[in-house]
């Protein structure tokens, strides 16, 4: 009786951890996305999209709101903060100190660079960006706050020594390419990725292709129609439906939703949803 109850738990925790396993990623939603609607009606806004069926919000703007009546907002509407999206001014020293206190007081463990462009080409402006984030992310480690950094199109369609940008960010190698007396390498391993798949494609690179190079690296991954449309939507230039099952294997945790045409209405965020839903 025993051994056939220690099986029994056995193949339950095995079940459990296949399910966690293989969980499919939760939806939020980025704010910019309904920006006109935030700024009118913030909290009305997020109930609207819990309402839909997402569970999380990304922001960066913060429409009045300090770090307290955030987390008051988020959780009054029943949605989880999965991160502020901010600006490399924002985790310089000694601003850092004043962005981590934030974040714990309106209860993100995540920061998400939303943009950076250094000249063309340019390895030096690029590595200020580098050491930027690599010193703030060992720091909000200790916090227990991830740092990663959100591309354009950019990152993708310019190149530096051979590479493009994003690669050279993640992939590269720190030797010959810098007028720096210690060259010193990419993005640390503590420096996640919050890849937007739109302006992958966009840019004419595959975000499939990018996910496999680096797996395990994006723990929110941004769901923007490449096209002035809703996500799925004709004029969507993405396969989605090769995307988001490259997206669930990887064990992405979020998908954040970003349909940017018509930030005054909820119609683009209800119609990207749906669709998500059903390829899910």
């Amino acid at each position: 009786m025993r051994f056939a109850l220690a099986i029994m738990a056995a193949l339950a925790g095995w079940s459990q951890l296949v399910a966690t396993a293989f969980a499919a990623p939760r939806l939020a939603f980025q704010t910019f996305a309904v920006r006109d609607l935030c700024e009118k009606d913030f909290a009305g806004t997020l109930k609207a999209a819990r309402a839909m069926g997402f569970e999380g919000v990304e922001t960066g703007r913060l429409f009045g709101c300090d770090a307290k009546a955030l987390k008051a907002a988020c959780d009054e509407a029943g949605l989880e903060l999965v991160a502020l999206q901010l600006y490399p001014k924002d985790l310089t020293e000694p601003q850092l100190a004043e962005t981590i206190r934030f974040c714990k007081e309106c209860g993100s463990t995540r920061i998400n660079i939303a943009w950076f462009r250094g000249a063309k080409g340019s390895a030096n402006d690029w590595q200020l960006i580098v050491n930027i984030l690599n010193h703030a992310a060992e720091v909000c480690a200790r916090h227990g706050i991830t740092v990663a950094y959100h591309n354009h199109g950019h990152e993708f369609e310019e190149r530096i020594a051979g590479m493009r940008t994003m690669e050279w960010l993640y992939d590269g190698s720190g030797e010959g390419l810098l007028k720096q007396v210690n060259p010193s390498e990419r993005f640390s391993p503590l420096v996640k990725q919050e890849l937007d798949a739109g302006w992958c494609v966009l840019a004419g690179a595959d975000p499939v292709e990018w996910i496999k190079a680096h797996p395990g690296c994006n723990p929110t991954v941004h769901i923007m129609p490449a096209g002035n449309c809703a996500v799925g939507e004709e004029g969507d230039k993405a396969d989605w439906k090769r995307i988001v099952p490259a997206l669930v294997a990887d064990g992405v945790e979020w998908l954040v939703v970003k349909p940017t045409a018509r930030p005054d209405t909820l119609d683009d965020l209800k119609a990207s949803i749906g669709y998500i839903k059903g390829i899910m």
